[in-house]
């Protein structure tokens, strides 16, 4: 009997669902506003979504060997309990697994966005056939994952990873997290985004200004994009600026776990160009030469559908 997997990837503003059979083949797609349903109105969103996609097919439960669920918090992958959701202020200790099987009546499991990211590109993505890796998002914060010996490391209270979180600077930015100085203070989004704004009105001369017509509240990482590759100086310099900060981070990363491969994915990462150059360069020059030697630093493959894609395989490895 053919088995399906239905992947869920709840993030900040659209929670994106999709019906896959066993060799990650995406067979149909559906997706919500994630912003438009209050804490637990999200279970039966997600439950309805799911069902209307095995039914769309034509299956029936009986079909689906379970849901895989990736969210952006802190998990404890055996419980299924989110310990908060980051987009979702109300939402703390969220027996999620629990709610989602009672709802849909399917095994479900639940881990961080980008550890599910993780499964999913060193299933079928840029981390295919390898065993040392380390996968991070960039996006409006920094999260990682770290596969070891072909093995997601989960540490002692399930929630290793948080590669946003390493300090980078003693003294430095304050972080959504109430530490100092974490790599997620100076290239999140919004932060890197507000510094932007900062020089601007310092007196900063850049293309960017003109393009938002000297709005500078309309800036967004696109329009940074696009002034680089239009020359921009300045634009160019933040970009690397990023990229350094960055490439300082991982050296610690690639001198303590020895990673064969660091995958890089998240909307930022759609800044290749300008970023990773910087990362490269800035490992190179600093991590301890066997380790630094071994390493290569790659973008993720899978896009838009790693998410439910490693939701999918979440299940899978976890049933098989």
């Amino acid at each position: 009997m053919k088995r399906y997997v239905v992947g869920v990837d709840v993030g900040g503003t659209h929670t994106k669902l999709a019906l896959l059979d066993l060799r990650g083949r995406i067979l149909a797609k559906d997706s919500f506003l994630t912003r438009a349903y209050k804490k637990e109105e999200i279970v039966k969103a997600i439950s309805d979504a799911s069902a209307g996609l095995i039914a769309k097919r034509g299956l029936k439960k009986k079909d689906i060997l379970g849901i895989g669920i990736g969210v952006p918090g802190l998990v404890d992958f055996k419980k299924g309990l989110v310990f908060y959701f980051v987009n979702i202020p109300a939402w703390k200790d969220v027996p999620l697994k629990k709610k989602i099987e009672k709802a849909t009546g399917l095994t479900t499991f639940v881990d961080n966005d980008v550890k599910v990211m993780a499964l999913g590109e060193i299933a079928y993505g840029a981390g295919k056939g390898r065993s040392n890796v380390i996968c991070m998002t960039l996006g409006t914060g920094v999260g990682g994952a770290l596969i070891i010996d072909g093995k997601m490391r989960r540490g002692a209270s399930l929630v290793a990873g948080e590669i946003g979180h390493i300090p980078i600077n003693e003294n430095g930015a304050r972080c959504n997290c109430g530490g100092a100085g974490c790599l997620e203070a100076y290239v999140g989004r919004e932060y890197f985004l507000d510094n932007i704004r900062r020089e601007l009105k310092s007196g900063a001369k850049s293309l960017v200004r003109v393009m938002v017509k000297n709005r500078l509240s309309r800036i967004q990482p696109e329009i940074m994009m696009d002034a680089a590759l239009k020359g921009d100086a300045f634009a160019k310099r933040k970009w690397e600026e990023m990229g350094t900060h960055i490439g300082s981070a991982l050296v610690g990363v690639v001198n303590f776990i020895n990673p064969g491969i660091i995958i890089i994915g998240g909307g930022i990462a759609e800044a290749e160009r300008f970023i990773f150059g910087a990362i490269r360069k800035t490992i190179a020059k600093r991590a301890m030469k066997v380790q630094g030697k071994a390493v290569k630093v790659l973008k993720a493959k899978l896009g838009n559908d790693a998410g439910v894609i490693g939701a999918a395989e979440m299940v899978k490895r976890s049933l098989q």
